[in-house]
């Protein structure tokens, strides 16, 4: 009798925790976010900084670039929206190079602001590498949300016309490029922009004619290994999302995309370290950063 109501009880936490509700905006809000190691300033605009996270030891570190989501847009917090994760990964022995960047409702932000910081924001860790000890043979970029499509931009801006002003490949060779909730194919995403961010970020984040300069799957990545991690649950980016760029992606040369669509998860289970989703991030980008 009593193996049978343990079995039963274990049963029924088993279905609770299957069942339990994705986090919420308010959950991930509340998260406490410890104070970097490093910043580094690369412009006037308060936006316009690196937070650095070290890892004990000599060194050299992988490296994990972070960019923050939050729409495109100052309605929310910046790139200490993610500082929460700096431990979780350096306790791995990851370094984490976290980006901010003027947001497109941001005095000087949109386009091309917000790629421009991007990019120099990237630029500056191939410089700064050797003072912080940085492996640049292990980098990986994790965007999540907004960050995600801006990682994706971020790898794929070489594909670009050379007169273009936003031209150029990166400094270094991530190994990957890990979206977490993020857009890849913004022409089929931008007309949900409004609704889920509010008027004027479309029109200043791809005014014009610009969409297909700033929109990922237009482009081809410069990295092989794409992915395009999705929480089932997600009702702000939902897994569709991931799928549309990883069949945009299909017939470029060199380019291995991969779909990975974790269960009971929402758009913030995926940067929580409470949920159970961080743990299957966290070995996606373990796995990559792995020495050889």
């Amino acid at each position: 009798m009593k193996r049978c109501a343990a079995l039963v009880l274990a049963t029924a936490l088993a279905i609770e925790s299957a069942l339990a509700d994705p986090v919420e905006l308010s959950a991930f809000r509340d998260l406490p976010r410890p104070a970097p190691s490093i910043q580094i300033t690369y412009g006037e605009a308060p936006s316009q900084k690196i937070d650095v996270f070290l890892p004990d030891g000599p060194g050299p570190h992988p490296v994990a670039v972070l960019i923050h989501g939050g729409c495109w847009s100052t309605a929310t917090a910046g790139r200490e929206q993610l500082r929460h994760l700096g431990p979780e990964l350096t306790r791995h022995g990851i370094a984490v190079w976290s980006i901010g960047y003027r947001r497109a409702n941001e005095a000087g932000g949109g386009y091309p602001g917000t790629y421009q910081d991007v990019r120099t924001a990237l630029d500056r860790l191939s410089a700064e590498a050797p003072a912080h000890r940085l492996d640049l043979s292990r980098v990986v970029l994790v965007g999540h949300s907004a960050g995600g499509h801006l990682a994706l931009w971020a790898v794929s801006r070489g594909s670009l016309p050379l007169e273009n002003p936003l031209q150029g490949r990166l400094r270094f060779e991530p190994r990957a490029v890990i979206s977490l909730g993020g857009v890849g194919d913004l022409a089929t995403f931008v007309r949900f922009v409004p609704v889920l961010c509010g008027p004027g970020i479309v029109e200043q984040l791809a005014p014009n004619d610009r969409l297909a300069e700033v929109s990922p799957a237009t482009l081809a990545p410069s990295v092989g290994s794409v992915i395009m991690v999705s929480g089932v649950l997600d009702r702000l980016v939902p897994p569709w999302v991931g799928h549309d760029y990883v069949r945009a992606l299909r017939g470029k040369p060199g380019v291995v995309p991969r779909l990975v669509n974790v269960p009971d998860a929402g758009h913030f289970d995926l940067v929580t370290p409470s949920a159970p989703a961080w743990q299957e991030i966290l070995g996606l980008v373990a796995a990559v950063l792995e020495k050889r």
